[in-house]
């Protein structure tokens, strides 16, 4: 074949192209077209359905204005295509990222589904045997210290020796490692049963030490206060607990079989880490 004849069968191939999408109707399921690509009602429904629209309000006018928000962001994805942003890697790693957390988003809320509601008995059973979740449920005042890990986490093991925040923050200084202090709140309810029991085992003013959110966080209890959570919150709040519970087990379960059956090759040095001992530490406190 002719470079010539491969030319004309593209520009043919171009045209019909764009032929095929000057012909597309906004009609039936179609609510509008976009340079020859479609919006479909169930897009555009989909897209209401998150704004969670007052029964009060205009419907009409903002479906109206839900669309041509669609309709604008449709034409800049297609600038930003034109201009090739969709062959970049840091495009193609994000769109593949962000389609494995649908995915597994999706997945998630299909199991959920499956789960079945527990019975009252079962319900009740569980609000008895969480005490700290429920009936003793405790709001407690924290006084702070806040760092930034060291690059070799042994440097930190004097500070398990530490009794109090004057030593801890001593100790810091003297390491010329900088730090905030400050007043803070952990609920019960945000921590793990076995994990609370350890921290109110400690002697008063006794700090314990945990990381949060990539810092190193010192805590000591200062002053606590009940939070009543009456019974009418307290069964949907386990409930919904149980079945999460259930849920995390199906997840564990699923993510077990997935790795039996596949087949994982690492490059030498990014191995996954080897299973650190028995974690003494507790969860930070939020």
């Amino acid at each position: 074949m002719s470079r010539l004849t491969s030319v004309s069968l593209i520009a043919l191939t171009s045209l019909s192209l764009a032929l095929a999408g000057c012909q597309k109707k906004a009609e039936g399921q179609v609510v509008a077209v976009v340079n020859g690509e479609e919006i479909t009602s169930n897009e555009l429904n989909n897209e209401l359905a998150e704004l969670n629209v007052p029964a009060n309000v205009d419907k009409t006018r903002i479906r109206a204005e839900v669309l041509q928000r669609m309709v604008e962001r449709r034409l800049l994805a297609q600038a930003a295509k034109d201009s090739g942003l969709d062959r970049d890697p840091t495009y193609i790693n994000q769109e593949r990222r962000m389609k494995e957390q649908l995915l597994v988003s999706m997945y998630g809320k299909k199991a959920f589904d499956t789960v079945a509601v527990p019975n009252t008995a079962k319900v009740d059973q569980y609000i008895a045997s969480h005490p700290t979740l429920f009936g003793d449920r405790t709001r407690y005042k924290l006084d702070q210290i806040v760092f930034d890990p060291p690059a070799d986490a042994k440097a930190l093991q004097p500070l398990t020796g530490m009794h109090s925040m004057a030593d801890i923050a001593a100790w810091l200084n003297k390491q010329g490692i900088k730090f905030q202090r400050g007043g803070n709140t952990m609920d019960s309810a945000g921590v793990p049963p076995e994990v609370m029991a350890r921290i109110k085992a400690l002697p008063a003013g006794e700090p314990f030490i945990v990381p949060n959110n990539g810092k190193i966080v010192a805590s000591v209890i200062t002053g606590s206060e009940p939070v009543v959570v009456p019974t009418d919150q307290a069964r949907p709040l386990a409930t919904q607990a149980i079945r999460r519970e259930e849920l995390n087990k199906i997840g564990e379960e699923r993510l077990k079989e997935a790795k039996a059956k596949a087949k994982i090759v690492y490059q030498a040095g990014y191995e996954p880490p080897k299973a650190p001992a028995a974690a003494g530490a507790a969860p930070a406190a939020k």
